[in-house]
């Protein structure tokens, strides 16, 4: 079994790609969940949602000790150092050494607000008791299953040649690639980006070649195209920000606000704050996530550590400036999970059950498919 689990590559995009795919006729449209990757890969491993396994975004509010404890001291830098380019470097050096070993990117956040908030993903998502729930790779572990991987660790080159090697040597009956490459394209060049289009006659090559080879050697060889969610074109972009500085309450004194580029959550501090911050952002091209919302996406956390309020920007609108930048880019992600650009795909050689439609179907789905390689091979 190979799994190429290929970042923000959207059933859209991949439909409406001529001649893409060909060998990978059994073919699946997923809905995915509210947020971004972070969220998205362990619900496809565990098979949960979000708030079953406690990953959404990035940064949570602190609700104990936070990795970037002991960095409000950095408040008392001159602005040119605090914000500068040389910075960040060392201060992911220090998180890491902290035992964060989960993906993580400063970005913009300032960082005097840093000890706020936290690293919700300090372990390895992509190795086993990396997640807090049961997860594929655990099972894997415990049923002995020969398996091998590869994700955001190393260079996607490195990663594909790797894959088509360890098919060769037959060592394994379980191979994984994750790449975020094609996510970095799109954010650049938006879906019709000639960066893109050379990403999935790339991925198109790697698969054919790994099928030739086993054809070859006389093997029969299961591939799985897998994603986690799809991208939006970005057509417009909203200033929260700036309309949130007209008000005479102010963050984080006030309240406390984290700005992702499609989301702005805020936790309250006084009274007044939260009329007056919903009222500013009456106009804006976006909506306020009510509790039956946040249930019904599996996204409602008791303790708010993700915001005691959220507001989602419309599908194809970019926040900006936020604390993931200030820069517009061509596309984005982390909208409505229902939009049709939002949603992921399973594409296989192999059958694909009628009830596998969710990123949560996903891991019961390979799970089986090992049952019956394993069945295959007795």
């Amino acid at each position: 079994m190979v799994v190429l689990l290929v970042d923000a590559l959207g059933f859209e995009l991949a439909t409406r790609t001529p001649g893409f795919m060909p060998a990978l006729d059994q073919r699946r449209r997923l809905d995915t969940v509210l947020g971004f990757s972070s969220g998205a890969l362990p619900t496809l491993f565990s098979g949960r949602r979000p708030v079953d396994h406690g990953r959404f975004l990035m940064y949570r509010r602190r609700t104990g000790t936070s990795a970037f404890r002991g960095f409000g001291a950095l408040r008392l830098l001159p602005r040119r150092l605090r914000c500068g380019p040389r910075l960040a470097p060392w201060l992911s050096r220090v998180v890491e050494r902290r035992g964060v070993a989960g993906y993580f990117n400063l970005y913009d956040v300032p960082r005097e607000l840093l000890p706020e908030f936290d690293l919700p993903e300090r372990a390895d998502v992509f190795a086993p008791g990396g997640l807090p729930v049961d997860s594929l790779w655990d099972a894997l572990e415990r049923r002995g299953v020969a398996w091998q991987g590869r994700n955001w660790r190393t260079h996607e080159e490195d990663n594909l040649a790797w894959l088509e090697r360890e098919a060769a040597g037959g060592e394994n009956a379980f191979l994984f690639v994750y790449t975020a490459a094609l996510d970095a394209v799109l954010h650049v060049e938006g879906g019709a980006g000639p960066g893109v289009a050379s990403a999935l006659a790339r991925y198109q090559a790697c698969v054919a070649r790994l099928l030739q080879q086993a054809e070859a050697r006389r093997e029969e060889l299961w591939v799985y195209l897998l994603s986690d969610h799809g991208m939006v074109d970005v057509h417009a972009t909203e200033d929260v920000m700036g309309r949130l500085a007209t008000l005479p309450f102010r963050w984080p004194r006030d309240y406390l606000a984290f700005f992702d580029s499609t989301f702005a959550r805020f936790w309250w501090r006084c009274d007044g704050a939260r009329d007056a911050v919903r009222a500013a952002l009456a106009g804006a091209r976006g909506r306020w996530l009510d509790d039956a919302t946040l249930e019904k996406e599996g996204v409602r956390f008791p303790d708010r550590a993700y915001g005691e309020d959220l507001f989602l920007l419309d599908p194809g609108v970019l926040l900006v400036p936020s604390f993931m930048g200030a820069r517009p880019l061509a596309a984005m992600h982390g909208y409505d999970p229902h939009h049709p650009d939002m949603a992921a795909l399973l594409w296989s050689n192999r059958p694909i059950p009628d009830s596998v439609r969710h990123l949560t179907d996903v891991r019961a789905h390979l799970e089986a498919e090992l049952g019956a390689l394993a069945g295959s091979a007795a």
